[in-house]
């Protein structure tokens, strides 16, 4: 009788894991997570350096057998190109929520991205991207996540760096017309107008400007003690030139991150001082930068130009968080993001906010020197 019910509390057991098994998630054998960038265009340089960055990530991950509670499961990569155009990239969004990718690691520019958060938040897509507009993580209802600073912690360095470095008491401010440009601007003049420092011009410019006269007048009517440029460099780089033909080189600017490109640092000196603010810190201010570097030149003979370290950190952070829940529940991935103090082989420290944010996120002030980039000061406390 005693070995009847020992055996009948067995199956018992047995039936309850079962049960319980059958109402919990299912773990596939594949997840796809999705790259959405500009892959042509202007663009392209950033949007292919976060897939790249993104793809060795995924090679290593898969390389060392990745398991989701005891399960192997391959990381299956896709790319889509939104030519940093609006209407290809919601087009593109619903294709990747169509296809049921598990996340996505987009998209570039903040208007880009602010169109297409609608769309993966209806999709169940879990979203990271590195654009700066300071709103987009509240659009994002919980589904977003920044994998850098945003920018009005960007706005509050610009603001500190002109009047408290640069000794600047009148700023003029130039910025693109979009979701990125218009609230940058503002921003920084807030902060300035905080220090009790002039703003003596602040226009916008539609993305396709290429004549920046009527702009140079007015600063060749009264020069401001610097100059801010919330423009991309295919923009950047006429203006400065356009400032240099005018007499105007003198006057110290300060780009912000759109700005701070490599194009941009190997250009000719058309202002004697040049600087740029960004919230991506370059790998080699890491401790293992060095050797994210040597994986990264040993894959695609060449250096990464922008933020591949923090695409490659993101994907790490997914799979570690992943890992961490022993599931592939959406609602627990994002819950854990916001709390996980997950593996970050780079920047060590992609830690994620109740809003998505960073929550050590850091501004670097950089200048032009020799064609190319160099760092000045790093801080979250501006």
């Amino acid at each position: 009788m005693k070995t009847f019910r020992k055996t009948l509390n067995s199956l018992l057991v047995l039936a309850g894991a079962a049960a319980l098994s059958a109402c919990g998630p299912k773990i596939p054998d594949t997840l796809t997570i999705a790259v959405a960038q500009p892959l042509t265009g202007p663009q392209m340089g950033r949007g292919k350096d976060l897939l790249d960055g993104a793809k060795l990530a995924v090679d290593e991950i898969n390389k060392a057998g990745f398991k989701i509670a005891g399960k192997p499961v391959t990381l299956e990569l896709v790319s889509v190109d939104d030519k940093a155009d609006m209407a290809t990239a919601k087009k593109v969004a619903q294709d990747l929520v169509d296809q049921k990718v598990f996340a996505v690691l987009g998209h570039l520019s903040s208007e880009i991205t602010e169109a297409t958060i609608p769309i993966y938040k209806q999709g169940d897509v879990v979203q990271l991207f590195t654009s700066s507009a300071a709103e987009l993580t509240k659009l994002g209802e919980g589904n977003t996540f920044r994998l850098v600073a945003n920018d009005a912690m960007q706005a509050k360095a610009v603001a500190s760096y002109a009047s408290e470095t640069l000794r600047a008491k009148s700023v003029a401010i130039i910025h693109e017309n979009s979701a990125y440009g218009n609230p940058m601007s503002a921003d920084v003049a807030a902060e300035l107008a905080k220090g009790k420092k002039t703003v003596t011009v602040q226009e916008s410019v539609d993305l396709k400007t290429a004549d920046f006269a009527p702009f140079v007048a007015k600063l060749k009517a009264a020069p401001p003690d610097v100059m801010v440029a919330a423009l991309r460099d295919h923009q950047l780089l006429p203006l400065l030139a356009q400032m240099k033909a005018a007499g105007l080189s003198e006057i110290p600017v300060i780009a912000t991150s759109t700005g701070k490109t490599t194009k941009v640092a190997k250009a000719a000196a058309d202002v004697t001082r040049l600087y740029s603010t960004i919230s991506s810190a370059e790998p080699r201010e890491f401790t293992s930068g060095g050797e994210f570097l040597s994986k990264f030149r040993a894959a695609y003979k060449a250096d990464p130009v922008w933020a591949a370290h923090y695409a490659y950190d993101a994907i790490y952070v997914l799979a570690h968080t992943l890992r961490a829940n022993g599931n592939v529940e959406k609602e627990a991935l994002r819950a854990k993001l916001r709390t996980i103090d997950a593996i970050a082989p780079v920047t060590g420290t992609m830690r994620f906010n109740a809003s998505g944010e960073q929550l050590y996120g850091a501004i670097t002030v950089y200048e032009r020197r020799d064609g190319s980039w160099s760092p000045l000061v790093r801080s979250d406390q501006w």
